[in-house]
């Protein structure tokens, strides 16, 4: 057959199949499906030890499975039409611990993909609620709705954030770079585990010697994910510990203060930049705080939880909930202010956004200190754009809005550095920052002539329900030539009644601490601006007849601190309260 008659033949057949599938009395059989080919999932199940005979549940933006991990703590599963990505719960044999990872869709946009690798760890439990920004079991069980938010990207935030978090706290994560996929090999009876496996176990001594639980520290790191702000942190004001001061030992007399580094800011007139802060530390062990009393102290406590008397016998230090240090100290027959908080690793991206502050400035005679308030906002990249400046922190300040030469810079030693690049005002100052444990944080600014500020982050601030309780606090007012006042214990109070159209709060308060004898005083929220509250100056009268002076006051909060500054214009002062527990 020569290859012209192979062609017609060819066409013919081709013909005939064409007439067949127009339904020319051909068959109605359908073509057999393809098989959709299977997903397989693999890792390691472990908490330092192997979680041998673990149930590992699969549970994917569509597909689910099951599997049981082997005596290493090993597990691989294959699940068919899978759609990434997925979240996975290892339950140990005895029911006691459970944990939980994540997979993502690959990297080229695919949401199938037939390998999956996921660890499941404490560590990937970490990255799952700072992911999450919420308990990681609730994210398993509302997954499909949760889905989404699983993002090689957002994984990638989460995980930089969990290691941060441990390296803060003191441990060595050097040897870890990927929590879901990298190399596990946990210790067995016969075998050794490696790099991740061994702070696997440095982690869990941190747990146990700190008295913290997986699950505790999970929640705060959830709570401190950008993802919280819908979630677990929309109203969360109450003053609590970093995760990375969570796995530090804890003092007996105030589980707030811990061992570690602390920024220490001290304002003086002169001296310089340099003399104005100074890297401290606290030991639990030995009671002792450098730098914040002198070059060393040990602090005794007293009979009150949370405050603490210094070896010289009569400078005071207090402790708010969220860990930070404020102190009345003697220092050249003075007593001053002194504040300290705990060294973090902050990013200048993580200051983008809007800032109220309060601050004491020194005057353009250099003789006398006033206070001033303030907004700014910042970039991602730590350029300040606009600036409101008041020449106080009442209604009645003079204030004006500009767009400032100046910007956020990080410092080698650590903190930032506040730079003015205006041809005519060029300066810099130094501003160290702090993270609570719900996620806000509080910037401490010092000038080299003593002129500091306090920053938190804008917000509306919310009526308290009538009923609720305020607690009581520690002060120290500071005069406009930054001597101390003896440490005063304000009494707490009880809110009696609420007026939303005028944003105003009655409040009931001892007339001294420990009396029984009360007074009302009326606080007015987001006043002058928003994020302050403003108290008139006033003559009360007390329940039992007694006349009570109510001093002018402008109180910015710093929310999750367990701190407040606040303006006294009667006395010329700044002052600066501490929760007490």
């Amino acid at each position: 057959m020569n290859h012209l008659t192979q062609w017609r033949l060819a066409l013919a057949t081709t013909t005939l199949l064409g007439l067949s599938a127009c339904g020319g009395g051909g068959s109605d059989v359908s073509p057999a499906a393809v098989a959709k080919p299977a997903t397989t999932f693999s890792g390691t199940a472990a908490t330092g030890a192997a979680m041998a005979g673990a149930t590992v549940s699969i549970n994917c933006a569509s597909g689910t499975g099951t599997a049981t991990t082997a005596a290493n703590g090993s597990y691989t599963k294959d699940i068919t039409d899978v759609t990434l990505p997925c979240v996975l719960k290892a339950t140990s044999s005895d029911g006691n611990m459970v944990l939980y990872s994540v997979t993502t869709p690959s990297t080229t946009g695919s949401s199938a993909s037939t390998g999956q690798v996921a660890n499941i760890t404490p560590l990937t439990q970490l990255l799952v609620a700072s992911l999450a920004g919420t308990d990681p079991a609730t994210f398993f069980t509302n997954f499909s709705a949760n889905a989404g938010t699983v993002t090689a990207s957002n994984v990638s935030t989460a995980q930089t954030a969990v290691l941060t978090t441990l390296s803060n706290a003191g441990l060595d994560v050097s040897g870890l770079t990927d929590l879901l996929t990298g190399a596990l090999v946990p210790a067995t009876s016969s075998t050794g585990g490696n790099v991740y496996d061994q702070i696997l176990d440095a982690l869990k001594a941190r747990l146990t010697a700190s008295g913290t639980t997986l699950d505790a520290l999970a929640t705060t790191v959830a709570a401190a994910s950008p993802a919280a702000s819908t979630t677990t942190n929309s109203n969360n004001n109450v003053a609590s510990l970093p995760a990375s001061l969570l796995l530090k030992a804890a003092d007996s007399n105030c589980s707030a203060l811990r061992t570690g580094d602390y920024w220490v800011i001290s304002p003086t007139m002169s001296g310089g930049i340099s003399s104005q802060f100074a890297s401290g530390s606290f030991d639990v062990a030995s009671k002792t705080m450098t730098n914040l009393v002198g070059s060393s102290t040990v602090l005794s406590a007293s009979s009150t939880s949370c405050r603490y008397l210094a070896a010289d016998g009569v400078s005071d230090v207090v402790v708010s909930q969220a860990g930070v240090l404020m102190a009345r100290v003697l220092t050249n027959g003075t007593y001053r202010l002194s504040v300290a908080i705990p060294k973090q690793t902050i990013a200048v991206s993580e200051l983008a956004g809007t800032w109220n502050g309060l601050g004491f400035e020194l005057n353009d005679a250099g003789t006398a200190y006033a206070t001033d308030s303030f907004s700014a906002t910042v970039g991602s990249t730590g350029i300040v754009s606009t600036v409101t400046a008041c020449d106080g922190a009442t209604s009645s300040s003079n204030c004006t809005t500009v767009s400032p030469s100046t910007s956020f810079s990080s410092n080698s030693t650590g903190g930032f550095d506040l730079t003015s690049t205006a041809v005519s005002d060029t300066w810099t100052d130094r501003v160290f920052a702090y993270r609570a444990g719900n996620g806000d944080m509080m910037l401490v600014e010092i000038a080299g002539n003593g002129s500091v500020s306090t920053w938190t982050q804008k917000r509306t601030l919310s009526q308290p329900a009538v009923g609720s309780l305020g607690a009581g606090n520690w002060t120290v007012r500071t005069s406009n030539s930054l001597v101390a006042n003896a440490l005063s214990n304000d009494t707490g109070y009880t809110v009696t009644a609420v007026d939303a159209g005028t944003g105003s709060v009655t409040r009931t308060v001892l007339v001294s601490p420990g009396g029984t004898d009360t007074y009302d005083q009326t606080i007015v929220l987001n006043n002058p601006r928003a994020g302050y509250n403003f108290r008139a100056a006033t003559t009360a009268t007390s329940a039992a007849g007694a006349s009570v002076a109510v001093r002018e006051r402008t109180s910015l909060n710093l929310r999750g601190m367990g701190v407040s500054v606040q303006s006294v214009p009667s006395f010329n002062a700044f002052q600066m309260g501490i929760d007490q527990p």
